[in-house]
């Protein structure tokens, strides 16, 4: 009996460090990124969802009527892709009748799976409609309108992004 009075508080605080300790709600690995903030920003989101197979996210960051029509197709492209870095050249806001468009010069580098790396220059063609003149729900972020991409031989780390 007096060896069962010794462990009863030493059982009782056992159980209170197992329902206090903090437990993670994700894996150690996981990351996310989700900046619509500049149309540099929001394809790093976009490059940045696809480097971790969050492909839902990354079609999200298309404009509404911009994404591509098969969902699971779409997807299947990027299989295959590890991580992508990505460069930008310059760009500026083309501003019109309450819309705002870039057009925004990039160099991509994307590394597959089996180890071999692609390398694409071309141009982003993002929207969004001025905040200011959103006066109803749902708001409609910044998002990508159009993407034209063609692969290169030259080396990622030559590229510089020119004009669109």
């Amino acid at each position: 009996m007096t060896n069962m009075r010794a462990q009863k508080p030493l059982l009782q605080l056992a159980l209170v460090f197992v329902l206090v300790a903090p437990v993670p709600a994700f894996s150690e690995d996981w990351a996310y990124l989700d900046d619509r903030s500049t149309p540099q920003k929001l394809v790093e989101s976009y490059y940045f969802a696809i480097s971790h197979r969050y492909y839902a996210q990354a079609y999200g960051y298309f404009q509404d009527g911009a994404a591509p029509a098969d969902f699971d197709s779409w997807a299947k492209g990027y299989s295959d892709t590890g991580t992508v870095t990505v460069k930008f050249g310059a760009t500026a806001p083309d501003p019109g009748a309450g819309q705002i468009f870039w057009a925004l010069p990039v160099a991509i580098s994307a590394a597959k799976t089996d180890g071999t790396t692609q390398v694409f220059t071309g141009c982003y063609k993002i929207h969004m409609a001025n905040p200011g003149m959103q006066t109803d729900p749902p708001y409609q972020p910044m998002g990508i309108v159009s993407a034209t991409l063609k692969e290169t031989k030259k080396a990622f780390d030559t590229i510089a992004p020119g004009p669109c």
